[in-house]
This record gives structure tokens, C-alpha cells and sequence, in this order.
């Protein structure tokens, strides 16, 4: 981003006792906050997340489809940019301003 562009910079810790859900709820929480009072201006991501490493040293399936299925496969539409464990992306496309009022996340079947 552009040193003289304007956004919303948007920080995240995601604590050890944080899973999926509260963290995916908090950050759509936050980015509607952010459109709700700094209209159409960009938003930045900026994530931290404390533990939640599994045996090999990486993010635990949590924490990895947080950053990889949520962030960077949902809410990457309505930000300019997330800086997070798993590297620094940009959104090629235009950043979405029309959030929905609600997040709905839907549990996917076990795996037999």
C-alpha cells in the first residue's frame, strides 16, 4: 500500500484459549466496526495469534483455516490487505464495502 494512501489498520491477538469461531466472529466484528465508522476507507488487517502450534511446530487446523479459509478465502473481499503468521497478502480487486450484517459460519460434516 501507499505510504500516502489511507486505511483502517484492524489488530488482532488470537489467545491461546481462542478458537475458529470466536476469532472468526471477532474479526468480522471488527471489520464491520471499521465500516461503520470510517466509511470505504481500507482496511488493513494486522493478526497475531499466541500458541495454537501443533506437534511440527505449525498453526493448528484451527488457527491454519483461520488464516487460510477465512481470511484469505472470505474476508479478504472487504479488506485492502491482511499481515498475518502466514505472510503479507494484497486484494488485487476492489475492496468490498457492502459487508453482510451477520456472520453465519456453518460447521463442515466429519469426516467419516
Amino acid at each position: 500500500m501507499n505510504e500516502k494512501e489511507k486505511a483502517v489498520a484492524i489488530y488482532h491477538v488470537v489467545r491461546k484459549n481462542e478458537g475458529f469461531e470466536k476469532s472468526a466472529n471477532i474479526l468480522f466484528t471488527l471489520i464491520k466496526d471499521a465500516q461503520d465508522k470510517c466509511p470505504n476507507e481500507k482496511r488493513v488487517i494486522y493478526l497475531d495469534i499466541e500458541g495454537h502450534k501443533n506437534k511440527q511446530g505449525g498453526y493448528d487446523h484451527d488457527m491454519f483455516e483461520l488464516q487460510k479459509d477465512f481470511i484469505l478465502g472470505f474476508l479478504m473481499d472487504y479488506i485492502s490487505e491482511v499481515s498475518m503468521p502466514l505472510g503479507r497478502f494484497k486484494n488485487n480487486k476492489k475492496q468490498i464495502n457492502d459487508i453482510p450484517e451477520k456472520l453465519n459460519i456453518i460447521p463442515a460434516p466429519d469426516n467419516p
